[in-house]
């Protein structure tokens, strides 16, 4: 078998551009030359070429492929466990992105709402559903030896249960728009009706309320709990939370 790069790169499937550049950077260069003097392609090349097609399959780079063919870093059965837990940890990583996707979009189906309204805080809903997985990891790991707390934070996991504080998150959010710019009465205790269904579903909300204040536990993980929002609601929601737990504390 001995082909000229234009026929090889017809077996193949591939481009004669393509094979050239591979010759050029040494992944895949025929070393046989035909009478003209000109290289031609071997069955070793063929072989050659269906590992650098494998290879790229399982989403090596060109220069990992070269460095593996060239050096065997891994034997088979090595370079397939590596590339396993890589797949599995891209898909892990895809189906966040996915459900992230899919919760955002549960939100504009809500009725009574409109495109334009959630796209002034599509940025913040998305960043607290991004941020979500760590931040559930950080919590289990100070929380560990509360078991009721615990027991609340597995809720988080839940997506029935993520889907009505999600649909609570997005009408405080809004609510507190609301307020700031209206500032009466009315839209303050719109604020603290809304408070009060998110701690009747999320009791333990005080105690991570008081990690903000907690300079040891912001020392360790600011850096996770930096969300994506406007100071004014910001500043708005500690307050209003400060406000809500207070005057509870009062009551009890």
């Amino acid at each position: 078998m001995e082909m000229t790069i234009g026929q090889f790169a017809k077996l193949v499937g591939s481009t004669v551009r393509t094979l050239r550049y591979y010759d050029k950077i040494e992944l895949l260069t025929p070393n046989k030359l035909n009478k003209s003097g000109r290289k031609v392609y071997t069955r070793l090349d063929w072989e050659l070429f269906q590992q650098i097609i494998i290879l790229k399959h399982f989403g090596l780079s060109l220069n990992e492929i070269k460095e593996q063919m060239a050096n065997q870093q891994f034997k088979n059965q090595e370079f397939l466990q590596v590339q396993k837990q890589l797949i599995e940890k891209k898909q892990a990583e895809l189906n966040d992105k996915l459900e992230v996707i899919t919760r955002m979009e549960r939100l504009y189906n809500i009725e009574g709402i409109s495109e334009e309204e959630l796209d002034d805080f599509a940025f913040i809903m998305l960043d607290l559903f991004r941020r979500e997985k760590s931040q559930i990891q950080i919590w289990e790991e100070h929380f560990a030896d509360d078991k009721e707390i615990m027991k609340q934070i597995n809720l988080l996991r839940d997506p029935v249960y993520k889907e009505k504080m999600d649909r609570e998150t997005w009408y405080l959010i809004q609510a507190i728009r609301n307020a700031i710019h209206d500032n009466d009465s009315t839209s303050r205790k719109k604020v603290q009706a809304i408070l009060n269904e998110m701690n009747n579903l999320f009791p333990a909300s005080k105690n991570f309320l008081n990690l903000v204040d907690d300079e040891r536990f912001l020392a360790k993980y600011n850096h996770e709990f930096t969300n994506y929002f406007p100071e004014n609601i910001a500043n708005y929601i500690y307050k209003e939370l400060k406000a809500y737990y207070g005057e509870n504390d009062n009551n009890e």
